[in-house]
């Protein structure tokens, strides 16, 4: 009976140690998830990084989105995708977020409250990044219904509608790439690009970005395309200086 008792306090004991090294590890993990490794300290004599993403080759046609439901608010005729967005002159690619990957401390993170619209059955913008830990006001300028249904893994996952002029808003603490879609409208898509630390930007409309007040230092610097995917490469940032960094794209084949 004493030997019984025995074996079941060892066994309860390393049950117990399981359990909370179990705990343990998933406060660690989602503490990285949550972006807590990155320290926010005075940036003194930060440099800066400019560039642009480029597409390189023919430009393709733009996929149309048939528009077959509430015409009087959505329109009548049919939409482009922006899923790839090229100017035709420069050859920019707009709607591509740059951000650097590898960064432990630096500027204070901007945690402020965004906002996506939907107005004529389109989110804009097209693609938004934020910052871990911020809120989005999801708008509603259209006079009819769009339920708001979000495609996300870390995040709380939502599918809920918003009247006309109506609005909920959404938190987002974990990094992720949160697809956005309308159940409503099918043709309906767009991007919340939710990252670690401040250091990321959306290219315009000629592709350009700008990332400011980077310690000096050598980072790995990532862009993103919703349809072309990922590039990396490496910078090195200099005390007060500007670094210039390109991405260029190909077609998939």
């Amino acid at each position: 009976m004493v030997k019984s008792l025995r074996y079941g306090t060892i066994i309860g004991s390393l049950m117990l140690g399981v359990i909370s090294n179990s705990i343990w590890m998933g406060n660690i993990a989602m503490a990285q998830a949550k972006g807590e490794a990155y320290k926010e300290v005075d940036v003194k004599d930060g440099g800066s990084i400019v560039g642009t993403v480029r597409f390189d080759g023919d430009i393709p046609n733009a996929k149309i989105l048939k528009v077959d439901k509430d015409e009087q608010t959505c329109g009548h005729e049919n939409k482009q995708s922006e899923e790839l967005v090229i100017n035709g002159e420069s050859k920019g690619i707009k709607n591509v977020v740059v951000s650097l990957v590898d960064i432990a401390a630096g500027k204070k993170a901007e945690v402020t409250t965004a906002a996506l619209d939907q107005k004529e059955c389109l989110f804009i913008p097209h693609v938004l990044a934020v910052s871990a830990g911020s809120n989005v006001d999801l708008l509603n300028s259209d006079n009819v219904m769009h339920n708001l249904h979000s495609w996300s893994i870390k995040n709380a996952a939502f599918n809920e509608g918003v009247s006309g002029g109506g609005k909920m808003t959404k938190k987002f603490d974990l990094p992720e790439i949160v697809k956005i879609t309308c159940d409503v409208h099918k043709w309906m898509s767009s991007y919340i690009v939710v990252k670690n630390n401040p250091y990321f930007a959306v290219t315009d409309e000629n592709g350009s970005f700008r990332i400011e007040n980077v310690p000096a230092g050598t980072y790995k610097i990532e862009a993103w395309q919703e349809k072309l995917g990922k590039k990396t490469s490496d910078v090195t940032v200099k005390p007060k200086e500007e670094t210039a960094v390109g991405f260029v794209y190909t077609a998939k084949k």
